[in-house]
C-alpha cells in the first residue's frame, strides 16, 4: 500500500519539476513579445472611398406598395373587382379584406370571415352587376374528404366598405381534398371559371392520378358558371376538349399537373400561364393549352419520373420554363407585364 502510495506522489508531482517550455513565459517569466506576420503586418487602408459592393446591381428593387397598411396574417391571394377602385386580400385561415387602391391607404376592412382555410378567390366578370365573388376554401384542412375541396359563390354588397354575408353562400363545386389540393380560381376571356386541382397527395402521386383524366385531380378545369346544366350548379362548355370522351370528366381542360398553385390569364394576348409546384429536381412555368398533357407524374418537367406509368390520351407537353431546386424551390405563379412604368419588362 505504501508502494503505491509513493508511486502515485511521484506521477503527480513529476509534471510540477519539468521545466516551462510553453511560449507564453521565457525563463524570466516573462511573456514574449509576439511580431507580427501575415495580415497582421498590413496597414489598415482608412482613407478608401469606394462604397456598395463588388456584386453588380440588382436591375430591380421591390418597393412596399402600401407602406401605411397593417400587415395580413399568411395572406395567399389578392385580387381587384372589376367596376371597383378596391383591392381584396384573402388570408389563409379565412378572412378577405378590402381596402382603397391607394399609396395612403392605411386601413383594411373586414368583407368575409369564412372560418375556414381559403385558398383563392376571384370575382365574377360583371361583379359590377351582380356582386358575385367566388372562394375556394376546405371544409377540413384535418381530413381528407371525397369533396372537401369547395368553391362557392358569395354575394357582395353595394356598401362602402363592402360586405359579404356567410347566408349568400351558393356551393358551386367540389372535389376531393388531402394533399395538394390547388384551388385557384381565374375568368378567362371567354367568360368561363378555370379551376386549378392538385394531384391531391402527399408525395409522389401516391394515387397515380397525374394522368387519370376520370377524375378531377391533377387538372385545370374550365366550367360555365352563367348557364348550369339541368340539375347542377355549372355547365359545361361544348367545346372543353374531352366532352364526347367515354370515361373522362367533361369539365377538365388540361391535365398532368402537380400543384399549379396559381395561374394567371396574359390579358392582351388571352394566354393562360400557371405556375407548376414540383417534386424532387424541378420547378416549371406551364403555358396551358387546350388538352394540354404536362405530364405528371409520368414526368417532372422535362425530365422523367416514373416513366412506367401509363400515360393520359394525349401527348405530354413540355415546359415553357423549368429550374432546377438548386436555384430555387416552389415556383408558384406569375403575371405578364404589360404596364408602363417599366418598358423593358412589357411581354415578360
Amino acid at each position: 500500500m505504501r508502494i503505491v502510495t509513493l508511486l502515485l506522489a511521484l506521477a503527480l508531482s513529476l509534471p510540477l519539476a519539468l521545466p516551462d517550455d510553453s511560449p507564453a513565459a521565457d525563463r524570466t517569466g516573462k511573456a514574449p513579445v509576439r511580431k507580427p506576420f501575415g495580415l497582421d503586418q498590413r496597414v489598415p487602408w482608412t482613407t478608401s472611398r469606394v462604397k456598395g459592393s463588388p456584386e453588380p446591381a440588382a436591375p430591380y428593387r421591390t418597393e412596399v406598395a402600401f407602406p401605411r397598411l397593417p400587415g395580413f396574417a399568411q395572406p395567399l391571394d389578392l385580387s381587384s373587382a372589376p367596376g371597383s377602385n378596391r383591392l381584396f386580400v384573402a388570408e389563409r385561415y379565412g378572412k378577405i379584406y378590402s381596402f382603397p387602391n391607394h399609396p395612403q391607404a392605411d386601413r383594411a376592412d373586414l368583407v368575409l370571415d369564412l372560418q375556414k382555410t381559403i385558398y383563392g378567390f376571384t370575382f365574377h366578370p360583371k361583379f359590377g352587376q351582380n356582386g358575385y365573388m367566388y372562394v375556394t376554401y376546405l371544409i377540413d384542412p384535418e381530413k381528407t374528404l371525397p369533396n372537401g375541396t369547395r368553391v362557392s359563390r358569395f354575394q357582395v354588397s353595394r356598401d362602402n366598405p363592402p360586405r359579404c354575408d356567410r347566408s349568400s353562400e351558393q356551393v358551386i363545386f367540389e372535389w376531393p381534398s388531402g394533399g395538394h389540393n390547388g384551388g385557384c380560381l381565374k375568368f378567362g376571356p371567354d367568360g368561363y371559371l378555370y379551376i386549378a386541382t392538385g394531384d391531391g397527395s402527399g408525395i409522389a402521386d401516391e394515387l397515380q392520378t397525374g394522368q387519370d383524366v376520370s377524375d378531377l385531380l391533377s387538372s385545370i378545369l374550365r366550367i360555365d358558371v352563367d348557364r348550369p346544366d339541368p340539375g347542377k350548379t355549372y355547365g359545361v362548355p361544348k367545346d372543353n376538349p374531352f366532352v364526347n370522351l367515354p370515361g373522362v370528366r367533361p369539365e377538365i381542360w388540361a391535365y398532368g399537373v402537380r400543384q399549379p398553385w396559381r395561374m394567371s390569364f396574359d390579358r392582351v394576348k388571352g394566354d393562360l400561364w400557371a405556375g407548376e409546384v414540383g417534386q424532387d429536381l424541378w420547378e416549371m412555368v406551364l403555358r396551358i393549352e387546350r388538352g394540354g398533357n404536362y405530364g405528371w407524374s409520368v414526368t417532372e418537367g422535362s425530365h422523367p419520373f416514373r416513366p412506367e406509368r401509363k400515360k393520359g390520351p394525349t401527348p405530354i407537353l413540355p415546359p415553357v420554363v423549368e429550374h432546377p431546386h438548386s436555384d430555387f424551390r416552389s415556383l408558384t405563379g406569375g403575371f405578364v407585364y404589360h404596364g408602363q412604368r417599366l418598358p423593358e419588362l412589357a411581354g415578360a
